[in-house]
């Protein structure tokens, strides 16, 4: 049973549980105020209260064995009691027989795992103790340790951004572990700005929260209001539209920040312009649009190798200097407008296939820097410098590693 962040906040259903209880399980270091409640309502005569450390194995072991052979009451008190309950719902997973295919999990499964409240209200419960938790440890650290103490918004936003990238990076690597670390360093970032907002006078974590409950709610009114939308599409056309009629938003490119990297602005702008019907129907007719600007800026390589083959005065044969120039003069402001016309191009058709441009062109540097390194590798194998050696041969080793790299993964499947 869970009894909260504080003995005054004390579920009723979790008060009335414990009545009669006799011996009741503890966190260890359970405080006075927690220590005489359970006590108390466990039994009026004085219960005998258990402690258990959570993270004492052997001692979660001899807990869940005991359960196995009949009831045993925990009361998942204090600080320590989220953790705990993770703990013992851990191994009565573990310990639980084999379940079939029909849905239900092993948890589910074991009847001497009761928990008070009953489902997701237990759950919720301790969701609600860890945050709480978090916001008292940033509240601590933002009084007592001279670093926090002396950071502004303006301090930590640079480390959130960072974060958010590290988080890009786990999710596009399927790192579960990685993904669950960047979550929670992103939480942390979060925590701690909602509490400089506070000091501010903005706010706090709390209304932070119920803003956003809000504004779920407004834009998502064919779940929680009686409207109707059947397909994704229908959807982002409502929420772009509620965003202009009851957010007071104005313009089609409204609220799209000038400091977003480029990927990510032209694609915001570009979704902007979808809402209003401006954009194409599927990627298959905007995929076209890449060729088309490709061959402009294939127009200005074409331009720079007729110049360079020219001779270098009337009725001269042209100069090797001259047959080497093939490049458009970088400076030649066409060029820039030519690449970033290309760029938006390719940005439109991976919006239209739902790629997120940033991660798959992270996922391609990551790609092409592991297949360098592998190519330098079997270059060194084989007593060369990858370094040293000719465009051709670096071509070569750098193609046997893309291979090498393909079997690999093919050989998992």
């Amino acid at each position: 049973m869970y009894i909260g962040a504080a003995a005054g906040l004390a579920p009723a259903a979790s008060l009335r549980a414990l009545a009669g209880g006799g011996a009741v399980f503890v966190p260890a270091g359970l405080d006075g105020e927690f220590r005489d409640l359970v006590a108390e309502l466990a039994d009026p005569g004085g219960g005998r209260l258990l402690e258990i450390d959570p993270g004492d194995g052997e001692g979660l072991d001899d807990l869940a064995a005991r359960a196995a052979r009949g009831a045993v009451v925990v009361a998942l008190a204090g600080s320590h009691g989220p953790r705990l309950a993770r703990e013992l719902r851990r191994r009565a997973t573990a310990s639980a027989p084999a379940v079939g295919g029909s849905g239900v999990t092993a948890a589910a499964a074991t009847p001497a795992l009761v928990t008070v409240p009953p489902g997701a209200a237990f759950d919720d419960a301790l969701l609600g103790d860890e945050l709480v938790a978090l916001k008292r440890i940033v509240d601590v650290l933002r009084v007592e340790c001279p670093w926090d103490r002396e950071q502004t918004p303006r301090d930590i936003i640079g480390y959130t951004v960072e974060e958010v990238y590290e988080l890009a990076d786990a999710v596009a690597a399927g790192d579960l572990p990685a993904e669950h670390g960047e979550l929670g360093d992103l939480l942390l970032q979060v925590v701690l700005l909602a509490r400089m907002l506070s000091e501010q006078g903005g706010g706090d974590l709390a209304s932070v929260a119920a803003d956003i409950e809000t504004k779920l709610i407004r834009r998502h009114p064919h779940i929680f209001a009686g409207g109707t939308a059947s397909t994704p599409a229908e959807v982002k056309t409502r929420w772009e539209r509620i965003k202009v009629e009851q957010e007071g938003r104005e313009g089609i490119f409204h609220d799209v920040p000038a400091s977003f990297p480029a990927i990510l602005q032209a694609r915001k702008l570009q979704q902007r312009a979808a809402s209003v019907g401006f954009d194409w129907s599927a990627a298959a007719d905007a995929f076209p649009k890449i060729a088309e600007e490709h061959a402009e800026l294939a127009e200005l390589f074409a331009e720079a190798a007729a110049a360079g083959s020219q001779p270098s005065a009337a009725g001269q044969a042209p100069t090797p200097h001259a047959r080497a120039v093939r490049d458009p003069d970088r400076h030649d402001p066409r060029v820039a407008h030519e690449v970033g016309d290309l760029l938006f191009a390719t940005v439109n058709v991976a919006r239209l296939l739902h790629v997120d441009p940033e991660i798959a062109l992270r996922a391609a540097s990551r790609r092409f820097e592991r297949r360098v390194t592998g190519a330098a590798a079997l270059a060194a194998a084989e007593g060369g410098d990858w370094r040293e050696l000719d465009l051709s041969l670096q071509e070569e080793y750098y193609q046997r590693a893309k291979a090498g790299e393909t079997a690999a993964a093919s050989s998992k499947e």
